[in-house]
């Protein structure tokens, strides 16, 4: 793992602190040896970015943020610019100065907010991610808490499972035998809500069928979408 053969204590990112470089490894080896451009979204200080350089020695590194660290000298193969993630006008024009054929992988650590990363990663994602590049989301558990910008608590949802279990059981004499076991009560909105958005275009051949017998009117964007704790991870069909 490329991580392993990294002084990880000479970076200063959360991604270390939270460790979320175990997930990140199995996902970045394809990439670690080859001459990448990879975008990330929200800096903060810039210890990422480092992180990033090192972590592919033939990569170049673009970060974006609303304001830029004061320290804006972070070595060779890194690039800085300051700019608002929802403004698709920056973002065209920023991609198409570093990478006119499109990132290869693209990281968005902003503001972890439903709406300003689902206007990011649409237009990123369709219009300067390459084909089979990686788009990365960090964070997408926020919108699980209730003290977050967008984060709710659970809507409860267990008066509408019931009738509708009450049906089944109507309908169907044998599912008086099976145990009913209550999903795990969520939203779809939010931070949450996007991710789910995602779930449906993965399965966008499927839900284009509409029917058994029916025929998908489209195929996925995605090649894969892989969520893990904190990161999802989504893999740009060729």
């Amino acid at each position: 793992m490329r991580s392993k053969q990294l002084d990880l204590g000479k970076y200063d990112t959360d991604k270390i602190r939270n460790s979320y470089l175990d997930r990140y490894d199995s996902v970045l080896e394809p990439w670690v040896n080859k001459e990448i451009i990879l975008l990330e979204l929200g800096v903060y200080k810039g210890g990422s970015l480092c992180l990033w350089r090192d972590y592919f020695p033939y990569g170049k590194i673009i970060g974006t943020d609303l304001k830029l660290p004061q320290n804006r000298d972070l070595g060779e193969r890194i690039s800085l610019f300051q700019g608002n993630q929802t403004d698709v006008g920056f973002l065209s024009g920023m991609s198409r100065q570093v990478a006119p054929e499109g990132f290869d992988i693209i990281i968005d650590d902003a503001s972890h907010i439903g709406i300003t990363t689902r206007i990011t990663f649409w237009h990123l994602f369709d219009y300067h991610l390459k084909p089979g590049g990686l788009y990365v989301i960090e964070d997408w558990g926020t919108g699980y808490w209730s003290d977050w910008v967008d984060g709710r608590n659970f809507r409860k949802r267990l008066q509408l499972l019931a009738k509708a279990w009450q049906r089944i059981q109507s309908r169907w004499h044998f599912c008086n035998r099976l145990p009913i076991k209550l999903p795990i009560r969520s939203h779809d909105y939010g931070m949450v809500g996007f991710i789910k958005e995602l779930v449906d275009e993965q399965g966008a051949a499927d839900l284009t069928r509409k029917s058994n017998k029916g025929q998908p009117a489209r195929n996925s964007k995605f090649a894969c979408l892989l969520i893990k704790p904190s990161i999802v991870f989504i893999h740009k069909a060729l």
